[in-house]
């Protein structure tokens, strides 16, 4: 089994949800790329870019025509975070390294992702960097476990708190609904952004587990 890394993780993410809220401490209630209801996982679906929150919502949503997506009012949220265990499979040799498949990373198939989650959950990691399945060179941030929100402008006390605000409610535009990749669509052949050189996450090794 190869080694993971673990990393800090500090700065600013994003949410788009259709709720008042935006963070939640219950498992979630149907299934996703990191967790699965029947085993109580907890995950908390980000992106390092706005583009990227709305493209995963439309394709979650399947709303491939333009005029469909006109008709989803969506909240997007900034969460300012600090995590001290971020597991970063943003590029394929991060992930290969670490003993991960890169193409099942944007598979639509999620079961190996899904079992993923359980190892990593399972040596203590509270998040994962991978990169988006729904925005060619989007990039993602889903943090394991529960977390609830608090003021922008506080400083936390817990280690499930996080500040956050919200920034803006619409509807996804006609270019992104266009950009989105769609599941039974092929991957595009493109080079995956590295997190460490993304300009809103600042990312530091911190230690390797076996």
């Amino acid at each position: 089994m190869a080694d993971i890394a673990f990393k800090c993780a500090r700065g600013v993410v994003y949410r788009a949800t259709t709720y008042d809220t935006c963070l939640w401490v219950s498992p979630n209630s149907r299934s996703g790329r990191w967790n699965v209801p029947q085993t109580g996982t907890i995950s908390q679906y980000c992106t390092l870019d706005v583009a990227s929150a709305l493209a995963e919502m439309i394709r979650s949503e399947n709303l491939r025509e333009v005029e469909d997506a006109r008709e989803l009012s969506v909240s997007i949220w900034e969460l300012r975070i600090d995590e001290g265990a971020v597991v970063d499979y943003s590029t394929p040799s991060l992930a290969e390294d670490q003993g991960f498949e890169w193409n099942a990373l944007v598979s639509d198939e999620w079961g190996p992702c899904q079992a993923e989650a359980r190892r990593l959950i399972a040596t203590g990691a509270r998040g994962v960097i991978a990169p988006s399945a729904a925005l060619a060179q989007g990039v993602t941030l889903t943090l394991f476990g529960p977390r609830t929100e608090i003021a922008w402008s506080v400083e936390p006390s817990l280690s499930i708190q996080i500040p956050a605000r919200h920034i803006l409610r619409g509807a996804p535009g006609a270019g992104l609904v266009r950009d989105t990749r769609f599941f039974d669509e092929a991957y595009p052949d493109v080079a995956p952004r590295n997190a460490q050189g993304l300009f809103n996450l600042d990312l530091n090794a911190e230690r390797r587990i076996s």
